[in-house]
C-alpha cells in the first residue's frame, strides 16, 4: 500500500505560521515600514582617518554614480557666486542654492541679506577651525527609522570628523527604543529590566523624553556602552530629577566617575557632566531605585559630534507628544550648532495630495521646528525632504503622487519658521527617481530606505552642500 498524500497539511500551516510571523514583526518593530531589507545591515565602522581639508565641492546626483558603495565617481561642479558674511552687518546678494541646499535669509530680503539661515553652523565650523569653538561642533539629526539606522548620519559624521577631528560619537540612547535605532560608533548592551518609551512607539503619560525623543526606566537596570575607535574626554548623563528618584552611577573604564542623586522635590531635567583627564572607551550606567534616563553624550574637547536621534515610525505628528516646555529646555542645553530633522517616508503612505492635507501637514511641520528655533536661535535648523517614494502598480513603480506636494510643503513650513531646506527628492532625480534608484541597487524594495551605497551618496551629498556654503561664508569680507 502506497503511503498516505498528506501534502495538503503544509501548506495551510506555512501560511499560518508566515501570517503570524509578519503580525508579530508588525507589532515588535512598529511597522511594516521598519522591516527595510537594508535596515538589518550594520557597516563596520574605522577610526576617522585624517580627512581632507574643508574645501568646497557640490556634487550632483545620478543613479549609476558611486555604485561600489565608497567615493562616488566624480561629480559635476556648481559654480556659486560669493556672499557677504552674516553677522558683519553687511548685505550681500542672495547666494545661489548650494546644489539641493536652499538657505533662507533671516534678516533682510533675500536680494540683501545680513543674516542667512546657514550661518549659525558655518560660523561654528569657522570658530572650530580656529580653535575658538572650545568645544565640538555639534549636529543633531532627527528622522525617521530612515535615520534611525544610522547609515546616512553615520556617513555624515564620519566626513565631518574626518575634516574637523573626532568629536565622540555624540548625544546617545542609554537603551535604544527599538532595536533598528543604531550607532556605527559605538555598542552597546544592556541588563536588568528597562521600560523605555518613545515619541512614535510607547507614549510617556509625562510627556518628558528628553531632547532625542526617548527615555529609559529602570529601578535596577544596567548598561554598557563601548566606542567602536577612539575615546572621550567628556561625559554628561541626561536625566530626570523626580519624587522619589533613585540613584545613577557612571564608570569609566572601570573606575567611578559619577554617582548621581535624582530625588527632588518635583520633575525637572537633570545634567550631570564629568571631565575625565584621560580618554576612555567604556562607559557603564547603572540604576538603583526609580531611575529615568534620556541619554548620555560623549564627546571629546574639539572635533565634530553628529547625533543620529531617528526613531523608527516618526511621523510629523510624533512630536506633539512632547511636554513642549520640556523639549524646549532639553534643546537649548545641547546647544547643536546644526539641528536637522528628515521625515515623511511613513506619511507619504496615508497623506493625499490635496490642497487642505499639505496646509495641515506644514503647519504640523510648523510647530516641530517652532521649539527648534526658540531654543537657539543662532544656531542652524536644516529640514531635509524624504526621497522619493514609489508603489508597485500594474507591473511597475511610479512614483506616489503626493510626494512633489509633500515636499512642497516641508519647503514652505522651513522658509515660515527661518529653517534652511535640503530637497532629497530633486537631488536623486524627482519623480520616478525610486524606481530608477531601486533598479540600481541604491534603495530597498520598500522604495524608503537606503542601501549602504545609497546612504553613502545622500550622506556626501549633504556634506558638499554644506561645505559650498562654507566655502562662501568664510571668502565674504568681513568674516
Amino acid at each position: 500500500m502506497s503511503a498516505c498524500d498528506r501534502s495538503w497539511t503544509i501548506a495551510p500551516t506555512l501560511a499560518w505560521f508566515g501570517g503570524f510571523m509578519v503580525v508579530g514583526l508588525v507589532l515588535l518593530d512598529g511597522g511594516v515600514s521598519a522591516l527595510a531589507d537594508r535596515v538589518s545591515a550594520r557597516r563596520p565602522r574605522s577610526a576617522p582617518a585624517a580627512g581632507p581639508a574643508f574645501a568646497p565641492r557640490v556634487r550632483v546626483a545620478a543613479a549609476d554614480d558611486g555604485e561600489d558603495g565608497g567615493d562616488p565617481a566624480p561629480h559635476v561642479a556648481v559654480a556659486t557666486p560669493g556672499r557677504a558674511a552674516t553677522g558683519s552687518g553687511s548685505a550681500s546678494a542672495a547666494p545661489a542654492s548650494n546644489g539641493p541646499l536652499e538657505d533662507a535669509c533671516l534678516d533682510g530680503t533675500p536680494a540683501a541679506c545680513k543674516r542667512w539661515a546657514m550661518d549659525g553652523f558655518y560660523r561654528a565650523v569657522t570658530q572650530e577651525k580656529a580653535g575658538k569653538l572650545g568645544r565640538p561642533v555639534r549636529v543633531s539629526w532627527y528622522g525617521d527609522s530612515v535615520i534611525a539606522t544610522d547609515a546616512i548620519p553615520g556617513r555624515l559624521r564620519t566626513k565631518l570628523q574626518g575634516a574637523l577631528g573626532d568629536g565622540g560619537p555624540g548625544f546617545v540612547f542609554i537603551v535604544p527604543p527599538h532595536r533598528f535605532c543604531a550607532h556605527e560608533a559605538i555598542t552597546r548592551s544592556s541588563g536588568g529590566t528597562w521600560t523605555t518609551h518613545a515619541i512614535s512607539t510607547q507614549v510617556a503619560p509625562d510627556g518628558w523624553y528628553g531632547v532625542g525623543g526617548s527615555s529609559a526606566e529602570s529601578d535596577d537596570g544596567r548598561s554598557s556602552i563601548k566606542l567602536v575607535a577612539g575615546t572621550v574626554t567628556n561625559v554628561e548623563l541626561y536625566y530626570q530629577a523626580q519624587p522619589h528618584g533613585g540613584t545613577a552611577t557612571v564608570t569609566t573604564d572601570g573606575a567611578l566617575a559619577l554617582t548621581i542623586d535624582t530625588k527632588a522635590d518635583a520633575k525637572a531635567a537633570g545634567y550631570a557632566p564629568v571631565k575625565l583627564d584621560a580618554g576612555v572607551r567604556d562607559i557603564r550606567i547603572e540604576a538603583s531605585g526609580r531611575v529615568k534616563l534620556f541619554g548620555v553624550d560623549l564627546e571629546n574637547g574639539s572635533g565634530a559630534v553628529v547625533d543620529n536621534l531617528g526613531i523608527v515610525s516618526v511621523h510629523v505628528k510624533s512630536f506633539a507628544t512632547h511636554d513642549m516646555d520640556a523639549w524646549t529646555g532639553e534643546l537649548a542645553h545641547r546647544s547643536s550648532d546644526l539641528v536637522m530633522i528628515m521625515i515623511g517616508a511613513n506619511e507619504a503612505q496615508w497623506l493625499g495630495p490635496h490642497d487642505q492635507d499639505m496646509k495641515d501637514y506644514a503647519a504640523h511641520y510648523g510647530k516641530v521646528l517652532g521649539p527648534i528655533r526658540k531654543a537657539r536661535p543662532d544656531a542652524t535648523c536644516l529640514v531635509v525632504s524624504p526621497t522619493d517614494q514609489a508603489e508597485a502598480k500594474d507591473g511597475a513603480y511610479p512614483s506616489r503622487p503626493v510626494m512633489p506636494v509633500l515636499v512642497d510643503a516641508q519647503r514652505a513650513a522651513a522658509k515660515a519658521a527661518g529653517c534652511a531646506f535640503f530637497s532629497t527628492y530633486d537631488w536623486m532625480g524627482a519623480k520616478g527617481s525610486a524606481a530608477k534608484w531601486y533598479a540600481k541597487g541604491l534603495v530597498g524594495s520598500d522604495f524608503q530606505h537606503l542601501s549602504q551605497k545609497g546612504a553613502n551618496k545622500l550622506g556626501d551629498a549633504v556634506y558638499d552642500a554644506l561645505v559650498a556654503g562654507l566655502a562662501r561664508y568664510t571668502a565674504a569680507p568681513g568674516t
